[in-house]
């Protein structure tokens, strides 16, 4: 298993005229990422990312200004924007990423002093 966290990256605004009314800096795309953290080890996590329109034709409904947004807003809102099946397989991949680091983990590559591999054959 794995904690998630969430980090909004970067938010994308435009001015959107809607019914002779003009909103300025809507929040049109939202690039974030998920994070996994292993519960076992805090030094092995794994992450998906997420580029999301944010789906604003309703915008006369919903509007908040870019400067009323908070970070807790915006995670809201990747949350609700992001499929739950996609959702779902994301957090199984970063599960399954975070099971083979877990197993590997004590694995050492052999190297020589300048880190080239080195094999019992050579």
């Amino acid at each position: 298993m794995a904690t998630y966290v969430w980090t909004i990256n970067k938010l994308f605004t435009e001015d959107v005229t809607k019914n002779s009314n003009t909103y300025t800096d809507v929040i049109s795309r939202i690039q974030a990422t998920l994070t996994g953290t292993s519960e076992t080890d805090s030094n092995i996590s794994a992450e998906g990312s997420f580029d999301l329109d944010m789906n604003i034709t309703n915008i006369e409904n919903s509007f908040t200004t870019y400067t009323s947004v908070t970070e807790a807003t915006a995670k809201t809102w990747v949350e609700n924007r992001v499929d739950a099946n996609i959702l779902s397989n994301i957090k199984q991949n970063i599960e399954d990423n975070i099971a083979f680091e877990e197993k590997i983990k004590n694995a050492n590559a052999k190297e020589d002093a300048d880190g080239n591999a080195t094999f019992p054959w050579t």
